[in-house]
């Protein structure tokens, strides 16, 4: 076989590989497919310190990078401003914006952060002011409470209300405090 010739196959002629033509590729007209009928499927980059890159149509006649995997890091990286999109809906969204980052629920149900270990819990840590990072709030799974390490602050004429229904509050209207 001539290296410096291409193989081209006709649409809906498979390209098939293995005693029982387990793999194949090919070429349908109108979609391309890849396709494996035993064992696992390998998408496998050996060199060193290189990536394996997903691109697509950027809806504008271009093509972009929308996520890769990233060799150096062991990493999967999403590009500034690429969505992660879960749900059939894409209801869930996880992305950075270059300066921000977000965690979104944008259209169905509660958003749930659960943490199903038994009596460990959910931390939420921030910059400590000094360059540090500690906690602010603790969902205590072994004491079964919520612990605050770091004062609250509410907003004037906003209300912390205690009791099932709210029947006790603690409130500042900006000149008085009332209970």
């Amino acid at each position: 076989m001539n290296a410096a010739k291409n193989l081209e196959f006709q649409d809906n002629i498979k390209a098939e590989f293995g005693a029982g033509d387990d793999l194949e590729i090919y070429h349908d007209g109108t979609d391309s497919f890849i396709n494996n009928d035993t064992g696992d499927l390998y998408i496998k980059n050996s060199t060193n310190d290189k990536d394996i890159i997903f691109q697509s149509d950027d809806g504008s006649g271009g093509v972009e990078t929308y996520f890769f995997l990233d060799g150096s890091t062991g990493q999967t990286r999403f590009p500034d401003g690429k969505i992660l999109a879960l749900g059939t809906g894409g209801d869930l969204q996880i992305y950075h914006d270059s300066n921000h980052s977000y965690i979104d629920q944008g259209t169905t149900g509660d958003l749930f952060i659960r943490q199903t270990v038994d009596d460990k819990d959910i931390k939420f840590q921030c910059d400590d002011g000094s360059g540090g990072l500690t906690d602010y709030i603790k969902l205590d799974g072994s004491a079964t409470n919520t612990k605050v390490y770091k004062d609250m602050r509410f907003s004037d004429s906003i209300d912390a209300e205690f009791g099932d229904g709210g029947d006790f509050k603690i409130y500042h209207d900006g000149s008085n405090t009332y209970l």
